[in-house]
């Protein structure tokens, strides 16, 4: 595909290289941008990944091209890839395939150790949606959509009336718990959540964000029915 060869021809024409080898050090994320690992790119390499569209990079033991996961079945579908504000280094933006979907040769997500935060949280979830056996508190909140909406909003409401930091910081958590359940109950990861906050960042025109008088009662409800 000659335009893809064209594309692969100005992103390399765009960088430049203080190593002798001439390779360009180049940062490899996940769909949300958290790093993965650091590799190496040349032209040739930058060139297969945009004309297979995968994560394609340059072995400097093998002194040849590597094409991630031929070998561990971990391979990367390419989303993106830019350059930094200095031409001297790239960013990969890929989605990793595998089972596990592991970027580290220790078989891990990452070369930095394991995952933590809300993208653990949303990988321990889509986990549990599939395993988690009869009775355990996981399979119950899947399944029971009373209980889900309950705790979304009795823990809303908590989160509200939590007044020192670490309360605060406290509620949050256990609030992004019950909706990250929501969501993957839903299918719809943080990529996507991510993707709508963008959007919104780029209206210029606004609603006014007045509360929903109709939802507070349905909230003041549920939390009469829990006391």
């Amino acid at each position: 595909d000659k335009s893809s060869i064209d594309l692969s021809e100005s992103v390399y024409l765009c960088l430049k290289s203080d190593r002798e080898d001439g390779l360009i050090p180049t940062v490899v994320c996940d769909e949300r941008m958290v790093s993965l690992g650091l590799v190496y790119s040349n032209r040739e390499s930058i060139r297969a990944s945009i004309v297979s569209k995968r994560g394609v990079y340059w072995s400097r033991s093998r002194n040849g091209l590597w094409k991630k996961g031929d070998t561990s079945g971990a391979w990367q579908s390419l989303r993106s890839i830019e350059v930094d504000c200095d031409s001297d280094a790239l960013r990969y933006a890929v989605y990793q395939h595998g089972t596990p979907p592991a970027f580290c040769h220790f078989n891990r997500r990452n070369c930095w150790g394991d995952e933590k935060g809300l993208g653990a949280l949303e990988k321990t979830l889509i986990e549990r949606k599939k395993t988690a056996p009869e009775g355990s508190y996981s399979k119950r909140l899947f399944d029971d959509s009373n209980l889900l909406r309950s705790k979304l909003v009795e823990e809303a409401q908590e989160l509200f009336e939590a007044e020192s930091k670490d309360e605060v910081a406290s509620e949050a958590a256990d609030l992004m718990y019950f909706a990250m359940v929501k969501c993957v109950k839903a299918g719809v990861g943080l990529e996507d959540v991510e993707n709508w906050l963008n959007r919104r960042a780029l209206k210029v025109k606004r609603r006014p964000g007045n509360s929903k008088q109709f939802r507070i009662n349905q909230a003041d409800e549920i939390l009469k029915k829990g006391k």
